[in-house]
């Protein structure tokens, strides 16, 4: 079993509260650390890491600082059911934290109703995670559904009727695909649907799904392949011409670092993409900072798996300081009070839903492009969807 331990306890703090015996709140974070995907969670990690440090600095939460345990899901809902209740009985977390997989998150989330604990989700996106309702379960990110819906506005612009998918068959593809086709008829009535394609979750041979997509010449494709899923395709796929054929393809986590990094310039230019989180979006001083303090912490630019990490902690313990406690029951009516908890991260405002524990927020997308400056492509022609655009009912009520 892989178990990461860091404590983000630093030197600079001595005298401060923890110093005098103060128990440290403990937050079990789950990301995959091994396999295609283990990129996203070293970023997720890395972020969530960057968060409790700056925390801690400034005298953690409480006058306790924050220590952040990690340990390794593998994207398998039943070892993240076996590792959460691992944290939650041996380990005696105060919070769990994190979670790639929508699989996993589904899998973790009846956890939260069995110990009392909160799960503060910072990746998985599935919309059907938060339509449970469950009353300690948040979405500090946004979910696929979102993502969907921006890509349709995006596409629904676009000169083309002739439509095909090709995602992960699995809870996340499922849903995106049908989120996004449905929204784009919505706007587009004249739009069909040629071709759907759902290649194994984790697959490394593409060829039968290429050429089957080919054969039924979409004018635009819509993908969630993602992390090394996408890496693998984009090669394949780029050696059968697939590319030149297709006039757009539309993947709402194709800018993830953790897929353009790998391809490097062998990524096809002109695809339009997003990423949850760009890191030259929005040009503030915000950014800016925590994008100069993650290069110098890790050596690398952060992803948006990294910043929603960051992000998601720093809404953790602002939600623990408002309710002065980290009592289950408090730290929901604390994301709850007020409209809902909002956050300006990085990337711009997030704001919570009570109702759901959702978070909505701006969306970044653009077409991608090579430049002398980055070793990957960089997002060209940018297009913000506003957080308004991408808002859709809720069947829970608080």
């Amino acid at each position: 079993m892989k178990v990461l331990r860091w404590v983000g306890v630093l030197a600079l703090v001595v005298g401060l509260a923890w110093a005098q015996g103060q128990q440290p709140i403990k937050i079990g974070a789950l990301f995959i650390l091994s396999g295609n995907f283990a990129g996203y969670g070293k970023s997720g990690s890395q972020g969530a890491q960057l968060a409790v440090d700056e925390i801690n600095a400034r005298g953690g939460v409480l006058g306790r600082p924050l220590q952040l345990i990690v340990v390794d899901d593998q994207g398998n809902p039943e070892v993240g059911v076996r590792e959460a209740r691992r944290l939650i009985l041996q380990e005696k977390v105060d919070f769990l934290f994190g979670v790639d997989s929508s699989s996993v998150s589904l899998a973790v989330a009846p956890l939260t109703d069995e110990y009392k604990i909160p799960l503060v989700v910072t990746h998985a996106a599935t919309p059907t995670l938060t339509e449970q309702c469950r009353p300690y379960v948040f979405r500090t990110s946004n979910n696929a559904r979102m993502d969907a819906w921006a890509a349709a506005a995006l596409a629904a612009t676009l000169p083309v009727k002739r439509w095909a998918n090709i995602g992960p068959d699995y809870e996340f593809g499922r849903v995106s695909w049908q989120d996004f086709i449905t929204r784009l008829k919505q706007l587009r009535p004249d739009v069909e649907v040629v071709s759907e394609q759902w290649p194994r979750f984790g697959s490394t041979d593409y060829a039968s799904f290429i050429t089957a997509l080919m054969r039924a010449r979409p004018e635009g494709v819509f993908s969630t392949l993602w992390a090394g899923d996408m890496v693998i395709f984009a090669r394949q796929a780029k050696a059968f011409g697939f590319f030149n054929q297709v006039r757009y393809f539309v993947n709402p986590v194709g800018a993830a670092l953790e897929v353009l990094g790998p391809l490097g310039k062998e990524a096809p230019e002109g695809l339009l993409v997003s990423a949850r989180y760009w890191f030259l979006y929005p040009n503030t001083e915000r950014n800016r900072a925590f994008v100069e303090a993650y290069r110098k912490r890790y050596n690398e630019y952060p992803s948006y798996n990294a910043q929603e990490a960051y992000a998601g902690m720093h809404m953790l313990a602002l939600a623990i300081q408002k309710a002065r406690s980290t009592q289950a029951e408090a730290v929901r009516r604390a994301f709850e009070a007020d409209g809902g908890l909002t956050y300006d991260a990085p990337e711009g405002r997030k704001r919570l839903r009570p109702e759901d524990h959702q978070v909505f927020e701006g969306l970044v997308w653009g077409y991608t492009k090579h430049t002398p400056e980055y070793p990957f492509a960089i997002l060209d022609r940018m297009r913000i969807i506003p957080a308004t655009d991408t808002v859709y009912p809720t069947q829970c009520k608080r």
